[in-house]
């Protein structure tokens, strides 16, 4: 995953509460389905490497990390120190969440079937408001059925800044001559403008390849508080697939 520098933060000062989204199990089970991994045969090397990725991004964002992430990331680490040195087997900390790889996994197993249970539940309750129609101009009609987490939002934000490091030069110069600073809330406005002329947008459309750094990550910024505000909402047609925002239904 790209890094970002966290001068690259400066410019929005704009904390964002995660309570509405999701916990580390999530950031887990997203990462194993991200890498196509099977639960049961995980690379706790591997998954710790990209969990903390995860974590040193969203602080970079300035998110607001609730301490269960960090007691996961403490308990992975840990994990992973037992899976490189496996003759030795040190005495699991106060902190550590999960003794061992194998009660992880079962944890793991158990949280998908609760969520995979929950979400079926929630589509039964709600099936209106969790199905939306892509305008004719898009390309046909299609129906969204899940609602994209912030790990979803996560991996697509970490995509646009990849696809713009060819643009790393002309970014650096536009943010030397640009006169006013970008704001979270004036990325929330443009966003708000682009959703009265349109029903549904796609996440990408959002981010100019033009944009400067700080300007993409005030608009992710923006997009996850207008979430948080029950404003907008993510949807996608399955897990991983493309991302659209559309206005929150009343």
């Amino acid at each position: 995953m790209q890094q970002l520098n966290q001068t690259e933060t400066t410019a929005s000062t704009y904390a964002i509460k995660l309570d509405i989204f999701e916990g580390p199990l999530d950031l887990l089970l997203h990462l194993i389905q991200q890498n196509e991994m099977d639960i049961t045969e995980v690379s706790i090397s591997a998954i710790t490497d990209q969990y903390l990725e995860y974590i040193n991004l969203m602080e970079m964002l300035d998110l607001d990390l609730a301490s269960e992430f960090v007691v996961m990331a403490a308990t992975l680490l840990q994990l992973k120190s037992q899976s490189i040195l496996p003759t030795v087997h040190p005495k699991a900390s106060e902190n550590q969440q999960f003794k061992d790889r194998q009660e992880l996994v079962k944890h793991l197993l158990e949280y998908k079937q609760f969520k995979e249970a929950g979400q079926i539940l929630d589509q039964y309750a709600d099936q209106k408001c969790l199905t939306y129609s892509r305008p004719e101009a898009v390309s046909g009609q299609r129906e969204y059925e899940i609602s994209a987490t912030l790990f979803d939002l996560m991996s697509a934000f970490e995509s646009v800044t990849v696809r713009s490091n060819n643009q790393d030069y002309e970014d650096d110069y536009y943010e030397e001559i640009q006169e006013d600073p970008i704001t979270v809330e004036m990325q929330m406005e443009f966003v708000q403008r682009m959703l009265i002329d349109n029903d549904t947008l796609r996440f990408t459309e959002l981010f100019s390849e033009f944009s400067s750094k700080t300007e993409k990550i005030a608009t992710f910024l923006a997009i996850l508080e207008l979430v948080r505000l029950k404003e907008i909402t993510t949807v996608q047609s399955e897990h991983l697939a493309e991302i659209y925002l559309q206005r929150q239904v009343a």
